[in-house]
């Protein structure tokens, strides 16, 4: 028995998901059915988040998820298809989860489209039978007219959001410029003494010069500015120059630090600028105060007031830990949020526009419209309070596999259990069928010994009667001895002349072999017996440097090579005899040159 896998059961495998409900109801001692109604509880309650649906939606889908967790029960293809039209059904209710209510007829529309999908789907999946499980041809229509329709929203929300875009990056860079700049006035100048006189050219002047330029240049750019650079060496320098009944300066300082000043203040009129008379007017009252403070003449001095700044502008001297603003720097555009407001109102916000130019990240709602504006570390506050939240996204398919997972292991413990139990079922057989032996060869041991016994009883009578026998028979064999050693000695001689005769034709026969080889001629004929077959072969070549001797049939094909030894033996031994001697050398000379002879003739 195998175990189940996730991986067969995802890839199709229906057949292997029923045996799974089968071995967890024998195993678990429950009805299938009701193990299944389990998993798809289980499963549809991951698609109950409160967080996950507005409260409008929230309350219209409680009537659809029980019926929609029964058509789940009764069709295991459902877990084991990704294209399941229950899958697409879920996929398409998920929709909604972008959705909570707006001002204006998209929301509207919206809510309304949604609530009849999910009233025709409640109706399609009550009055589902099991034979049309399989089919699902109006639930797969209703689908797919709502696909079709939110295929179009979405078109029309997409052009929107790229039209909000291109406008509000214009507007979130002048906004990201304007607080840069308010970020350096005010941690410079802030609630710090000035020249009454002066508090409205910086607010006005010199804001807007040095806003112009931290619009026009990107944030690498502007540090390198000559123009900015010498602002942010005569910013906080000016903030302590100026004196009021509560804040003094010491007389040393001024007269260190306004030469300095003044230096740096005429050497910043001389680097490119965007309003030059507004400048000029800007450089003659700072100049003209500077030159009253170190002379000492009386001046009327007020503590600047800190710019204000606009709406979805931050101050950058919060400080926020590097972790908070990390969490910003992974924000990726199309990430979806809640942002939760006051009376427990949920804005459900995607990130539309996220700029590297800019500090600012502009969140839309489903329909493209603007929700609101926020700089990165007001996102990252709204994160780590939790004002915001990253929007719930459910995957269907791996809240599936999680689901089977645990299924499986259920269903693969009951497996084990099974295999224990038929384990310890099959010990107990073989511990009775051992005991049962271990009786039987007692009881063998014991007839054996018994056995025993009795032919030791026979065996001592036998012996005695054997050493009276023995003692005749020793009689006898002392005489039976002494003829068969008298007949031992006479089949003796008879084997020592037979073997001398033996001896005597093996060597008359190896004498007639080696003759008989050495009479053989060329022509010669021999009848080769092997394997109780014989055949005549024709001496046709005899090769004197390695005496080897080769014979050929009646058409001239080798059939035999003998060595002058080889062939000695077996004339010996009489598996070659020769039938015919051939010619000499003289008398096969004679017939050529006889041959010759007719020829010329």
């Amino acid at each position: 028995m195998s175990e189940f896998t996730l991986q067969a059961i995802t890839a199709g495998d229906s057949l292997q998901l029923s045996e799974v409900f089968a071995s967890i109801a024998a195993h678990e001692h429950q009805s299938p059915d009701v193990i299944r109604g389990q998993l798809a509880n289980d499963f549809i309650s991951q698609f109950k988040q409160n967080p996950l649906w507005d409260a409008k939606l929230h309350t219209e889908l409680q009537m659809l998820w029980p019926t929609l967790s029964t058509a789940i029960s009764r069709d295991n293809e459902f877990f084991c298809s990704p294209l399941h039209p229950l899958h697409q059904l879920l996929q398409t209710l998920l929709s909604g989860r972008y959705w909570y209510p707006r001002d204006g007829k998209p929301a509207q529309q919206f809510l309304e489209k949604f609530q009849a999908f999910a009233t025709a789907t409640q109706t399609h999946l009550t009055t589902i039978t099991d034979a049309e499980l399989t089919d699902h041809a109006p639930l797969r229509d209703t689908i797919q007219q709502f696909n079709e329709w939110l295929a179009s929203e979405e078109k029309r929300a997409a052009m929107l959001e790229s039209r909000l875009c291109e406008t509000e990056l214009a507007h979130l860079k002048q906004i990201s410029a304007e607080t840069r700049v308010i970020d350096l006035l005010n941690k410079n100048l802030g609630n710090r003494p000035l020249p009454s006189d002066l508090h409205g050219l910086i607010k006005g002047t010199l804001k807007s010069e040095l806003q112009y330029w931290a619009f026009n240049k990107t944030p690498e750019e502007l540090i390198q500015l000559p123009l900015w650079k010498s602002w942010n060496r005569l910013l906080p320098a000016l903030g302590e120059l100026f004196s009021t009944d509560e804040i003094t300066v010491d007389e040393q300082h001024l007269y260190q630090q306004i030469p300095l000043v003044i230096a740096e203040l005429e050497r910043s009129s001389e680097h490119p600028l965007n309003n030059s008379h507004a400048y000029q007017q800007l450089f003659e009252h700072l100049h003209a105060h500077l030159m009253a403070a170190i002379q000492k003449h009386p001046l009327e001095n007020s503590l600047f007031t800190p710019l204000g700044y606009s709406a979805g502008q931050s101050s950058s001297n919060t400080q926020l830990p590097y972790s908070l603003l990390k969490q910003t720097e992974q924000l990726r555009v199309g990430d979806w949020f809640i942002f939760y407001g006051e009376n427990n109102e949920a804005l459900r916000c995607k990130l539309a526009l996220k700029n590297p130019d800019v500090d600012q990240l502009l969140l839309v709602d489903h329909t493209g419209r603007k929700v609101m504006i926020k700089s990165h570390k007001d996102f990252a506050l709204c994160l780590s309070t939790g004002i915001a939240k990253p929007l719930p996204h459910p995957d269907i398919q791996t809240i599936i596999n999680t689901a089977l997972a645990t299924l499986i292991e259920r269903a693969n413990a009951g497996v084990q259990a099974q295999l224990l139990m038929q384990k310890q079922k099959a010990e107990q057989v073989v511990k009775a069928l051992i005991a049962q032996q271990q009786a039987v060869a007692e009881a063998a041991a014991q007839a054996r010994a018994e056995a025993e016994a009795r032919m030791q009883q026979q065996l001592e009578a036998r012996r005695a009667a054997a050493r009276k026998a023995m003692a005749e028979a020793r009689a006898l064999a002392d005489e039976q001895r002494r003829r068969e050693a008298e007949q031992a000695a006479e089949a003796a001689r008879l084997r020592i002349e037979n073997a001398a005769a033996e001896a005597a034709a093996q060597l008359i026969r190896e004498q007639s072999a080696l003759q008989t080889v050495s009479e053989l001629q060329v022509g010669a004929w021999l009848e080769i017996s092997s394997s109780n077959e014989k055949q005549r072969a024709k001496l046709s070549v005899i090769i004197a440097s390695t005496s080897k001797y080769i014979f050929a049939d009646q058409v001239g094909r080798k059939i035999a090579e003998y060595t002058r030894e080889q062939l000695q033996d077996l004339i010996a031994r009489e598996q070659i005899k020769v039938l015919r001697n051939g010619d000499n050398f003289e008398d096969q000379l004679a017939k050529v040159i006889r041959g010759l002879r007719r020829d010329l003739n």
